[in-house]
């Protein structure tokens, strides 16, 4: 039988993650220091992220989650953190593109993982949706083992089409940098912006 609550979802699920936030921000300035193919690793991140918190909101965690401010306050902390040292490395940085590059195969892919869901679960966008948003549009009448599925199927494909518009324009822009002095800018424009975006986690 259709169902006009899963069509709703996916809009409103597209919306946000079209709109530019903290894990986008944070998502152009891993693409500019490790390139398209390592900053995968970080997407992956994101959309486990994302999963996690549908997860928590369906099976009614979200609730419990809710009453426990301290756990996810270090999350959020850590997220905040993880942003303010890419932003702060941005701006210090003096490097040519083929010297990032280097410098950045010492990350792996764990770690590059563990960062996007860090900014994911620590994200108030992410929280607003799961935690608010997504109980007034998925009502407990229609759910059942195919509408998770079919939710959690969406929540990938969405995220996925998402994060490759945004990494591959974020690779292209990192490909016409070819002077010092417009990395330099670049890498300042977006650490600006990195900078930013933990301000906001860091103030909701």
């Amino acid at each position: 039988m259709f169902d006009w609550s899963f069509v709703v979802f996916v809009g409103a699920l597209s919306i946000a993650a079209f709109s530019p936030g903290p894990g986008l921000a944070a998502l152009v300035a891993t693409v500019l220091a490790n390139g398209a193919r390592k900053s995968v690793w970080f997407c992956v991140g994101i959309v486990f992220g994302d999963l996690i918190w549908l997860a928590l909101s369906l099976s009614g965690l979200a609730m419990i989650a809710q009453q426990m401010p301290f756990v996810f306050s270090v999350i959020k902390w850590a997220g905040v953190i993880y942003l303010v040292y890419l932003a702060i490395g941005l701006w210090m940085n003096t490097k040519d593109a083929a010297q990032i590059s280097t410098r950045s195969r010492e990350r792996g892919a764990f770690a590059r993982v563990l960062s996007g869901l860090s900014i994911t679960m620590g994200n108030p966008k992410a929280m607003l949706f799961y935690l608010a948003l997504l109980p007034s549009i998925v009502t407990p009448e229609s759910l059942d083992a195919q509408m998770v599925a079919a939710l959690s199927v969406a929540v990938i494909i969405v995220l996925g089409t998402v994060l490759a518009v945004y990494l591959y324009a974020a690779d292209k822009a990192r490909s016409a940098m070819t002077s010092s002095q417009s990395i330099k800018t670049f890498n300042r424009i977006t650490g600006t912006a990195l900078g930013g975006a933990a301000a906001w986690i860091a103030t909701r």
